[in-house]
């Protein structure tokens, strides 16, 4: 596996607020000393220890808060240790603040709050990753999680006919995505449009989803 060891940047401006450019001034020993932890935490990530990769990471973040692979990083590490202290996230608010236009660093967020089960949280971060995502003139590989994962944040606060919208819009790229499907059935279940249900968990049962043979065997039976 190679390591990240890519480009160094030795100053990086951006647009904020306003008319107001900020300028972010890196040194080489800065950037230098930033992918040298990054690429330890990439090590340790490889192995499955991700709360070992956590202090190469803030170290990193610290070390150039610029650099957008350290926070992909933290959040790859935050999937895999899920015990990590909530002071954690506040390097993605960072991140928001420096990289303004990056729909994927809102997407991070937004699936560790939907991980915490803090839906009120995620939900206005997936928001902003999607309306990020239709500005972006290099699509992310992401988007359809952007998605996904709002809807499910939909449905667990009983926003059903939203949540049904995110996952239509997430179906027509995946078809056949068996547990989007039996979420969806569920939607419809919910709204009492019993005959989308049975479409979509009959779908989803061919598929190979159990949950979706246990649904569908009950709603066709009664």
């Amino acid at each position: 596996m190679r390591l990240f060891l890519l480009l160094i940047f030795f100053s990086f401006q951006l647009n904020v607020i306003g008319q107001q450019k900020k300028i972010y001034n890196i040194s080489f020993e800065e950037s230098e000393r930033s992918i040298s932890f990054a690429n330890q935490a990439i090590k340790c990530l490889s192995n499955g220890h991700g709360r070992e990769s956590l202090p190469f990471i803030i170290k990193a973040i610290q070390s150039d808060s610029t650099m957008h692979k350290s926070y992909e990083l933290l959040y790859k590490a935050c999937l895999l240790d899920k015990e990590y202290p909530d002071s954690i996230l506040q390097n993605f608010y960072i991140a928001k603040r420096i990289h303004e236009q990056d729909d994927e660093i809102c997407f991070y967020l937004a699936e560790l709050y939907r991980l915490k089960k803090e839906f009120n949280k995620s939900i206005p971060e997936f928001t902003n990753a999607i309306e990020l995502s239709k500005k972006a003139e290099e699509k992310s590989i992401l988007i359809v999680q952007y998605y996904s994962g709002r809807a499910y944040c939909y449905l667990k606060t009983n926003r059903i006919s939203e949540a049904i919208a995110d996952y239509s819009i997430y179906l027509e790229q995946k078809p056949d995505d068996d547990i989007i499907l039996t979420n969806r059935g569920v939607c419809y279940q919910k709204l009492g449009k019993k005959q989308l249900a049975i479409a979509d968990w009959e779908k989803a049962s061919k598929l190979g989803n159990t949950i979706a043979k246990t649904y569908f065997k009950n709603i066709t039976q009664k």
